[in-house]
């Protein structure tokens, strides 16, 4: 009895670890006609079979009826370039903020007309068929188009503009310059964990619960929902990993204009709102990130404030700060360390925020007195825009 069981169990195991996929089963399909008149009782009129736009071609069945695996085929088929087109032009989306057209969800004819029809059909080209593999190994390969755009002369250019090129070209449309745009809502979060030291760089996994308001949730029924925020590592991973519940995403996500998945959004709309800069300075998320920031600007800056300020300056804006800059943010850090001296207590609380260990060996008032640095760091413009 005991060897049946262990058996048993074995059959199971290997049972449970075998990947499945759930799938319909095919039936007769209808018959679908065409409507005169959108009259649907009509059944005289012609059978309409399946098949694509005819002045995009056909697709070749060999005489039988086409299936849903035809359709999928001709997606990626070198005689379909639709779909490359399309891909590239949300490609070039991601580095340049606004596509070789702007449209990025309808290429039909309500689209807008490619500014440069010649590049995005290069572009499109070389990402089913990349010159420098003609055996066709790497066909459709993302990365060598992204290597391929980010290693363009256009995407070098600076972003610094003249008088004469927002009078001729106000939308950069024809990239005389690199773009301005503020990154979206996930890397912003990302951004703040990276520059803090804070950030666990694992690959996958199931959903993770951030800092959270109470009762941000009561709303929802059916079931209630309970919400806790993980513990550990998982509390610092990328924001990709955000656990949702149906259209209630995390708040700072949401005020960084995020969607809420209701529908399908290719193209987000970036916002600008003083909601934006109040999540920067006071979200636990940020918070906690300023204080392991102010921790490692305390360590690794050097000696003496003005030190410090440049080293936590190039470690986030990939600068030195002017001398104004400078100026505001050493006076930030003496008028706030004169004041947490005194409020021992306020140091403590700011200090204590998030559940990652306080760095020991550090004055509390200095810790606390630089976390308001680091807050106004993470809190301005050029922390969360790609220039």
């Amino acid at each position: 009895l005991i060897a049946y069981e262990r058996a048993e169990l074995k059959r199971a195991i290997l049972e449970w670890s075998i990947p499945r996929v759930v799938t319909t089963e095919a039936t007769e399909p209808s018959i679908t006609r065409i409507l005169p008149r959108a009259n649907w009782m009509d059944e005289t009129s012609p059978i309409v079979q399946p098949a694509i736009p005819e002045f995009l071609g056909r697709l070749d069945t060999g005489g039988r009826r086409a299936t849903r695996l035809d359709l999928a085929n001709w997606l990626i088929s070198p005689t379909n370039p639709l779909t490359a087109r399309a891909f590239v032009n949300r490609e070039w989306r991601e580095f340049f903020g606004i596509g070789i057209s702007k449209t990025l969800d309808d290429l039909g004819s309500q689209g807008e007309w490619p500014t440069n029809p010649e590049l995005l059909d290069w572009l499109a080209a070389e990402f089913m068929h990349p010159e420098y593999d003609a055996a066709g190994a790497h066909t459709w390969d993302v990365k060598h188009i992204v290597r391929t755009i980010v290693m363009s002369r256009a995407y070098k250019q600076s972003s610094d503009s003249t008088p004469e090129l927002d009078e001729k070209d106000p939308d950069n449309r024809l990239i005389a310059r690199q773009s301005r745009m503020r990154v979206d809502a996930e890397i912003v979060h990302d951004i703040a964990l990276d520059v803090s030291g804070l950030m666990t760089d694992r690959f996958g996994g199931p959903g993770v619960r951030p800092y959270e308001p109470a009762g941000y949730l009561a709303a929802m029924n059916f079931p209630k929902r309970d919400y806790s925020p993980s513990r550990g590592a998982d509390l610092y991973r990328r924001a990709l990993y955000t656990e949702w519940q149906r259209t209630f995403l995390h708040p700072s996500l949401l005020n960084f204009d995020a969607p809420t998945r209701e529908e399908c959004t290719v193209n987000r709309v970036t916002s600008n709102t003083p909601l934006q800069a109040l999540d920067l300075l006071n979200d636990p998320i940020f918070v906690e990130a300023s204080r392991a920031f102010a921790a490692r600007i305390l360590k690794s800056g050097g000696h003496g404030v003005d030190h410090e300020i440049d080293w936590a300056f190039l470690e986030a804006e990939d600068r030195a700060p002017n001398a104004q800059e400078k100026q505001i943010l050493e006076s930030l850090y003496q008028a706030s360390l004169a004041d947490f001296r005194k409020d021992k207590a306020g140091a403590a609380e700011l200090t204590s925020v998030g559940e990652s260990a306080r760095a020991r060996g550090v004055n509390g008032a200095n810790l606390a007195a630089m976390t308001m640095v680091a807050r106004a760091i993470l809190n301005l413009n050029e922390t969360i825009t790609r220039n």
